[in-house]
């Protein structure tokens, strides 16, 4: 299967669905911090800012975001959109569910509703959006560099949550906790966030360049 330039209905609907789930996910995550346990009784304001300072949260929301706009585009224009906030967005969910699984997975053991939160953030929404993306987006038109502009958010993300973890003390990742860790053992682990982001972006790219040979011009 490869993209034709015209999206189906079927294709559509899928995208539909696949940003339903992840808006569900989303709703359900804000509800348990901002009126869970997590919330630990902050106002819905502060609550809501700490929502936001999951790279996992607001890499879902571009998710959503990408596959309703996917969704919503009249079919005939499909071809004249670039590849490049979609694939950077494939990048960016790629790393979410790469950091979870081997370094956040086992530091708690989430249940219930919860546990069924981070199941959707972290696996079906990452592999159904690689798999949309994979199977169904135009690739053609990703430049060798453009690897190294989706960099652009990532440090920019480190920027604010070092920002509000100054002002609050939260820092919503163990391995960014300046609190604990200081900041020369914090720069080393978002060093190495930063390679898994470039590396996910340049095997984004590869990807995308043996695929596009494949689309109609």
């Amino acid at each position: 299967m490869i993209a034709t330039g015209m999206t189906t209905r079927s294709e559509r609907i899928a995208a539909t669905v696949f940003a339903a789930v992840g808006l569900i996910a989303l709703l359900l995550q804000h509800h348990l911090q901002v009126q869970g346990p997590a919330s630990e009784g902050l106002s819905f304001f502060k609550a809501t800012l700490r929502y936001f300072t999951s790279f996992t949260v607001q890499a879902n929301i571009l998710v959503v975001l990408m596959l309703l706009a996917f969704a919503l585009r009249p079919k005939i224009e499909e071809w004249t959109v670039h590849p490049f906030e979609r694939s950077a967005i494939a990048s960016y969910i790629a790393v979410v569910a790469l950091v979870y699984v081997t370094t956040l997975r086992d530091l708690w053991a989430s249940q219930g509703a919860q546990w069924l939160a981070d199941v959707l953030l972290h696996y079906v929404v990452p592999l159904g959006y690689l798999a949309f993306w994979l199977f169904v987006m135009r690739k053609a038109g990703l430049r060798w560099y453009d690897p190294l502009l989706w960099l652009i958010y990532p440090v920019f993300y480190l920027g604010f949550v070092l920002v509000h973890g100054r002002f609050t003390g939260f820092f919503p990742y163990p391995f960014i906790d300046v609190s604990k860790l200081g900041y020369g053992k914090m720069m080393l682990n978002a060093s190495g966030i930063a390679a898994a982001f470039l590396v996910s972006g340049f095997i984004v790219l590869v990807v995308s360049r043996l695929l596009a040979r494949r689309e109609p011009v």
